[in-house]
């Protein structure tokens, strides 16, 4: 029996463990990244399956000089997604969307990111996906890695916009969100939440009379909460350091706002760490670029 089909066969992360105690290693990974090759464009539920089981296993066992992904599933609040992840966030292979019918399930619009281990392969947008038919499978679910990598917890996007003003802001959200990266450790902090989304909407792309900070309600169901700022034109005359300033004051008072919520919710959630480590990435970010 070939590697594969012996760790199909097992249900736990416990079960896997045990089986490739007993396994070399180097034979398996050679064995699962073949097969991991032949699904980075998975066709069905089915397949999606196996590429989940595939690299649990290889979680386990290492990638070599493969670049690690988790294969994610995800309520996106209108529908299930499934996606290769990386340790920075970044999106490998095909991204799919799916619809549930009586039948089953299937893949609608499909999109392909590009990979540094496969160079040529471009990436294909989902509108030139538009339209084609997928096989529907009947499953209970679209199953996720149970063994995956946490991702930093902020989510920070920036609303459409062209002027100068937006491109700025670009900048900020990006620098900002490395600064994130660098100081948050997304395994401190318990499994409560899962992401905390925070959107920034450009002064071009709003008609607010002042700035302003809305945040939501937290969605238990997708371990999720969302927060969006509002920035007033009046934002664009600031000096880019009060920008800083004023963006990182906002994140913080969102992230008091979730913490508000998670208490009424008596979740278990380090959010006093989770701030604190906020506070410390606005800290180097705005010492950063203080001169």
């Amino acid at each position: 029996m070939s590697s594969v089909k012996a760790i199909l066969a097992l249900e736990t992360i416990d079960e896997l463990s045990t089986f490739l105690e007993s396994q070399d290693v180097d034979e398996v990974r050679v064995e699962m990244l073949a097969r991991f090759d032949q699904l980075i464009e998975y066709s069905d539920a089915d397949q999606w399956a196996v590429a989940v089981r595939v690299c649990e296993t290889l979680a386990m066992i290492g990638w070599g000089d493969r670049e690690p992904v988790d294969a994610i599933s995800h309520f996106n609040g209108d529908c299930w997604e499934t996606r290769f992840v990386t340790a920075q966030n970044e999106f490998r292979f095909q991204l799919a969307r799916w619809s549930k019918r009586k039948a089953g399930w299937t893949i609608c619009n499909p999109e392909f990111r590009p990979s540094p281990d496969f160079p040529d392969r471009p990436a294909i947008d989902w509108q030139q996906n538009a339209g084609k038919e997928y096989p529907i499978v009947d499953r209970d679910s679209l199953p996720s890695q149970r063994n995956y990598r946490r991702q930093m917890p902020i989510s920070m996007g920036v609303s459409c916009g062209r002027s100068d003003a937006a491109r700025s802001v670009v900048v900020l959200r990006k620098e900002l969100a490395e600064h994130l990266r660098a100081t948050m450790t997304p395994d401190a902090y318990g499994d409560a939440i899962e992401k905390f989304y925070f959107t920034l909407h450009r002064p071009d792309s709003t008609d607010e009379e002042h700035s302003r900070l809305k945040v939501g309600a937290f969605n238990a169901k997708q371990k999720a909460s969302y927060a969006d700022l509002y920035l007033h034109r009046d934002f664009a005359e600031l000096p880019v350091a009060e920008q800083r300033v004023f963006l990182g004051e906002q994140l913080l008072a969102a992230v008091d706002a979730l913490a508000v919520k998670l208490k009424k919710r008596k979740l278990s959630y380090d959010i006093a760490s989770f701030r604190s480590h906020v506070e410390l990435a606005i800290q180097v970010w705005t010492d950063d670029h203080s001169d």
